[in-house]
């Protein structure tokens, strides 16, 4: 009954609130619901790269922010639970499948507040890119004077959508950059609280995954600079952002991850018999169970 009632809630009231969030968010990033333009400076060189395309396009980054956690958290709950003897196999997927869809729901909770977040400050700041001149073409950029500055423009662009000319204003602060830095230090910080244990069969596998997260968060980050897709400072505000959404999201969502600590093979081999039986209860899903 208590079930039925918190799903209940959840249909009446979390659904609509997250589909009114992700419905503003979609309007503001296509151009339906008004943002502000900041304006130009005439002939500024800091905004005449050419437009060569991104590294990561959105499609790719969105993709890894939302597939990659869930099949990483998923496959080490269930690796801890590979000496459980109580559990079949089929049990043993679903219980951990509902382990790492909980943790999951925070990723992704802090991740639709960091986006939200993003995607306002975007609208209101209204930066214009490094590729302003290339995908806007603004009207008055043919006959303003040199360092004069240009509040009111219209782009005359038919090489780019509409949507790349609207894009041209929201360099400020970077997605792509938070969204990188945000999933690959939250995977880090996952496995090494969850996953890492100088007692497994492997000691670097863990660290190399962690190493590829990283990277995954730098390279990302520092292709919006080499595509000219973003300046400096907006890749550097967009990690920042990042990096306090990965803050809150562990420490006040997931409680710093404060499941029990990973337990290998040989901790069990070598445990004594009151460390032997409290693994085998943290291993195992039913009540208190005596090993001898």
């Amino acid at each position: 009954m208590q079930a039925r009632h918190n799903l209940l809630w959840h249909l009446l009231l979390d659904l609509p609130i997250l589909l009114l969030v992700a419905a503003v968010c979609i309007l503001l990033e296509v151009g339906a619901l008004p943002s502000r333009r900041h304006g130009f400076t005439c002939n500024d060189p800091a905004l005449s790269f050419p437009h060569v395309g991104d590294t990561f396009s959105i499609s790719l980054v969105a993709a890894i922010t939302v597939i990659v956690p869930f099949l990483i958290i998923w496959a080490v709950e269930a690796m801890l639970r590979q000496n459980d003897e109580y559990n079949m196999k089929k049990s043993k997927l679903y219980l951990t499948a509902k382990i790492a869809a909980v943790i999951y729901r925070d990723y992704i909770y802090g991740a639709v507040v960091n986006l939200t977040i993003l995607e306002v400050v975007k609208c209101v700041v209204g930066s214009p890119r490094p590729t302003f001149f290339d995908l806007c073409e603004p009207d008055k950029a043919l006959t303003c004077n040199d360092s004069e500055f240009v509040s009111s423009y219209t782009c005359k662009s038919t090489k780019y959508s509409r949507y790349l000319q609207i894009d041209s204003s929201r360099s400020f602060p970077s997605a792509h950059a938070s969204l990188s830095v945000y999933c690959g230090l939250f995977l880090a910080w996952y496995l090494q609280r969850r996953a890492f244990s100088w007692h497994n069969r492997s000691v670097l596998l863990i660290p190399l995954v962690q190493t590829l997260c990283l990277i995954y968060a730098a390279v990302c980050s520092l292709s919006r600079l080499t595509d000219h897709r973003h300046h400096w400072w907006d890749v550097l505000v967009g990690g920042i952002m990042g990096l306090l959404s990965v803050f809150y999201t562990v420490l006040v969502l997931c409680k710093n991850f404060s499941q029990p600590a990973v337990v290998s093979t040989s901790d069990i081999s070598s445990s004594d018999g009151n460390n032997h039986q409290s693994v085998r209860r943290l291993l195992s899903s039913e009540p208190h169970v005596v090993v001898p």
